[in-house]
């Protein structure tokens, strides 16, 4: 995993560009803080997804502030498993329109089934990239950890979107395979 410069908050220094759609799981949140909450992610990782999730490295929000951008790694595992680093970057939404367009063209394509209310109400993009070295499946149980607490969409790598219940399935999936 590649190291970046953070400051003395641990907030990323330097420019942060959204990862290809084909790259990354993209979360689309309705809070517009990047603010990284490693107690209640990791909590949820333990008791919703069996996993443990932990931030690498350290972030601080002196008064309530946070980045506009930011990129990090989370350490995610599963009982039996190696500890495995993910890369997440998080970024407004205004300063994503490829993404943007193709979570539109994947809720058109699904009828919208409520995402389309979702995408609107959107504020801040969260992508967890998709790592070739990783297990296959860490990326999404990492973004379906996230997206349980930031109440977002998923829009997968393969153009589709869905919630937590289609990240539980696709995750259900991977496991009867192996």
């Amino acid at each position: 995993m590649m190291t970046h410069a953070v400051d003395e908050n641990g907030w990323s220094l330097g420019l942060v560009s959204p990862f290809e759609a084909t790259e990354a799981f993209s979360l689309f949140s309705p809070e517009s803080p990047a603010i990284v909450d490693e107690k209640r992610w990791s909590h949820q990782a333990r008791t919703f997804f069996d996993a443990e999730l932990a931030l690498v490295g350290s972030k601080s929000y002196p008064s309530g502030a946070s980045p506009i951008t930011d990129r990090f790694a989370l350490t995610i595992s599963v009982k039996g498993s190696a500890p495995v680093d993910v890369t997440v970057i998080t970024l407004p939404v205004d300063r994503t329109k490829a993404l943007r367009e193709a979570a539109t063209r994947a809720v058109i394509a699904m009828g919208g089934a409520g995402f389309d209310a979702l995408l609107t109400r959107a504020k801040r993009i969260w992508q967890v990239r998709v790592e070739p070295a990783a297990p296959e499946g860490r990326a999404l149980l990492t973004a379906a950890i996230l997206a349980s607490t930031l109440l977002a969409p998923i829009l997968a790598p393969d153009g589709s979107i869905f919630g937590v219940k289609g990240a539980r399935e696709r995750l259900e999936a991977l496991r009867s395979r192996a």
